[in-house]
């Protein structure tokens, strides 16, 4: 029978002093570095105070009559561009509010989007539903040619879409066959709808998805419903220029299409990954395609990477911008208004992050440069991304009905 060894006393005293001087060694070694971070941090912060203080004072001595407010918010919009993220922003308190207004899906305009025609002409592009423009009979395809009796010409179409995002009243007129209207808006508070949807070729829903907002899933949820129950044998996701919006939105639409289990994951700036499942066994029964394009960004990506991952879709287009990180509005107290700042990654649960990659389509098909100038005015039969989508539902459809036949015939 093996010896026990004893230890002594005077041993085993040491040994608990040379562990309590090892972790208070180290603890101090940890202290020292945080400590060391810590002063090279609020130094670098007190350099920066005394430049701004430097710059503030020789400033002072030659302007009199300086606009507080302005320079402040010109100060915080330029803290925001030197992080040198390009996702980053400052919203001042009228943007930061009209923010809060998109995410929850609501706008308060006169309610119209405008780009050209084939022949350079500025013309109505969307009127959204609820809207002034739509109470009032403004059409798609109505050309710009006056707005407030003032003439659009030489101004582009950056400059009249800020006009429509921001009057509280305008008095457009536009020519529509040949005659001239004239059509007096004034700006409200309506709900936007960014779920649209049309039947195509008699049994295939289409679904155009412009942004994910607060109000998306409902709608999402309702106009795939209806479209099944009225017989769709297949769905087209048009996300197009979706460049994303809200995150929690983004997820409840992605659980609603896919099977019970882990679909992705969120990494927060620390490192810390969440994963992302769906509750509820909700796969889709029918064929889908999703449509995107250069412009297809952020959430919007996250929904076609998901479904592509899963094999319950085929992406058609171009590849995406390739922006995977997602940003949260952080709120300022004395102003009211807010910074955007990045605050983590979403992941894919095979492909990881696609940032700066993008998704990469199946079928990978253009619009030609006529097209993709008019893309907004394009009908689904000329549109030729749309056209190679309705084609691949019926190949897939002509696949399912020869593997079910074969099915058949095997067990006779």
């Amino acid at each position: 029978m093996p010896m026990k060894k004893k230890i002594s006393l005077s041993t085993a005293v040491t040994l608990l002093i040379l562990t309590a001087a090892l972790t208070i060694s180290i603890t101090m070694l940890v202290a020292m570095r945080y400590f060391n971070h810590q002063v090279h941090s609020v130094s670098q912060r007190q350099t920066m105070y005394e430049h701004i203080n430097d710059v503030d004072k020789k400033v002072r001595e030659y302007y009199e009559d300086i606009d507080e407010e302005s320079l402040r918010q010109a100060i915080t919009k330029g803290y925001a561009t030197g992080l040198k993220d390009p996702y980053a922003a400052y919203y001042t308190p009228d943007e930061y509010n009209k923010e809060l207004l998109r995410l929850d899906g609501k706008a308060n305009n006169v309610g119209l989007d405008v780009c050209l025609n084939a022949l350079g002409n500025p013309v109505v592009c969307k009127v959204y539903s609820d809207s002034a423009a739509s109470k009032a009979g403004v059409r798609v395809g109505d050309v710009l040619t006056a707005i407030d009796t003032v003439s659009v010409d030489g101004k582009s179409v950056s400059e009249l879409q800020n006009t429509m995002d921001t009057a509280a009243k305008v008095l457009l007129s536009v020519q529509r066959d040949g005659a001239t209207l004239a059509f007096d808006l004034s700006a409200y508070e309506y709900t936007v709808r960014s779920v649209l949807d049309t039947m195509l070729d008699g049994d295939v829903g289409y679904v155009q998805v412009t942004a994910f907002y607060n109000n998306t899933p409902e709608q999402f949820r309702s106009t795939v419903s209806d479209l099944l129950n009225k017989g769709a044998v297949g769905l087209i996701f048009d996300l197009r220029n979706n460049r994303g919006g809200s995150s929690e939105a983004a997820q409840e639409v992605i659980s609603y299409l896919m099977p019970l289990g882990m679909y992705g994951s969120l990494t927060d700036h620390t490192g810390v990954v969440t994963k992302l499942s769906a509750s509820a066994n909700n796969q889709i029964s029918v064929s889908t395609v999703t449509l995107v394009n250069e412009r297809t960004a952020g959430e919007a990506e996250f929904f076609a990477g998901v479904l592509q991952e899963a094999s319950l879709t085929t992406v058609v287009g171009k590849t995406t911008a390739g922006k995977a990180k997602y940003q949260q509005l952080f709120p300022l107290e004395l102003d009211h208004s807010a910074l955007r700042l990045t605050v983590g990654e979403y992941g894919l649960l095979k492909g990881g992050s696609w940032q700066d990659v993008g998704i990469v389509p199946s079928v990978e098909i253009a619009l030609s440069d006529t097209q993709a100038a008019i893309y907004r005015l394009l009908a689904p039969k000329e549109d030729v991304q749309v056209q190679v989508a309705l084609q691949q539902i019926v190949n897939s459809d002509a696949n399912a009905l020869k593997n079910a036949q074969n099915d058949t015939a095997e067990e006779k």
